[in-house]
């Protein structure tokens, strides 16, 4: 009913028009917007492995897996990921859900794990060689990629505190995942880990600047006339760490709002740069990927509207 006949009320609300306070609201808007954030972040991701990226086989090495079996896996892993994902949006389990949660868990744990393995050198007529380092650098490790993946494990985590996940019995994990009719006390427990998530990714992400160093950041600016250099992405490094700070201390409307507006910018910047080289504008799945990123504000403005509402 949510998704055919009620999704712009649903949506504009609490957004655009003033909250109506009612708890049932808050509970629809948040389970749709999570579950959500979360699918599409797996249909960026599982593209990715349907397409295949030479980017991903330092992590494959990480666990031992050779280049050939990690073509091949990438792919199965790609379309695994899009099943979930469409399970999780047209009948959803605890199963999916906690799938779902591990394996972002995982793929987020993977980049300290392979610890800047490798760099892939694209060669003639498209090809890619990438060497694998035997050791992984220890001076700029991958941890701030970690950090700033909170945006991919930390809706379906969300998902299952809302539905109570943790509280079942094994067989319940297989039952029917419906809308969960969540307390006061599980919404205050949302917004604090929506708050950390969306703190922990623009510490992440201000890592790479101020830290790493990125050339892809550099790339990213560049690609809408922007001069940047290593001094410049370091200056707005510090400004995204301020920034989750000041979230995770103050969540206040204008600074969510002010996050929100500014990871849908800065991850946009995938398309024009093009990132992965020569996908052109398949690289909007780059963007689509961190959809986390925008979705966990999203909840959070929800939630600040109810509370607005409720005290006045």
């Amino acid at each position: 009913m949510f998704l055919i006949m009620n999704a712009k009320d649903y949506f504009f609300l609490g957004l655009f028009t003033p909250h109506s306070g009612d708890r049932k609201t808050l509970q629809t808007q948040l389970n749709w917007t999570l579950r959500i954030t979360a699918a599409l972040c797996f249909i960026g991701h599982g593209t990715w492995g349907l397409i295949t990226k030479s980017g991903w086989l330092p992590f494959f090495a990480s666990q031992g897996i050779e280049g050939e079996l990690a073509w091949t896996l990438q792919r199965l892993i790609g379309a695994f990921d899009i099943a979930m994902a469409l399970l999780l949006l047209w009948r959803p389990n605890r199963a999916v859900i906690l799938w779902m949660f591990l394996w972002a868990l995982w793929t987020a744990i993977l980049r300290p794990l392979a610890g800047n393995l490798d760099k892939p050198v694209e060669v003639t007529e498209g090809q890619w060689v990438v060497e694998i380092r035997e050791e992984a650098r220890s001076d700029k490790t991958q941890t701030w990629e970690f950090w700033e993946r909170a945006g991919n494990w930390g809706p379906p985590f969300m998902l299952l505190v809302m539905g109570g996940a943790f509280a079942v019995r094994r067989r319940d994990l297989l039952g029917a995942y419906k809308e969960p009719e969540i307390k006061e006390s599980t919404i205050d427990t949302i917004f604090f880990l929506c708050k950390l998530c969306l703190g922990l990714l623009l510490i992440g992400h201000a890592g790479f600047g101020f830290v790493v160093q990125k050339q892809m950041l550099i790339d990213h600016w560049q690609s809408i006339g922007v001069n940047a250099d290593a001094a410049f992405i370091s200056q707005i490094g510090y400004t995204e760490f301020a920034l989750g700070i000041m979230i995770f201390l103050a969540p206040i409307r204008p600074l969510i709002i002010l996050a929100l507006g500014w990871k849908l910018f800065t991850e946009f910047l995938y398309v024009p740069a093009d990132t992965v080289s020569g996908m052109g504008v398949v690289n909007i799945f780059e963007w689509i990927e961190r959809w986390g990123d925008y979705g966990i504000p999203l909840a959070m403005l929800y939630i600040l509207a109810y509370r607005a509402k409720k005290k006045a």
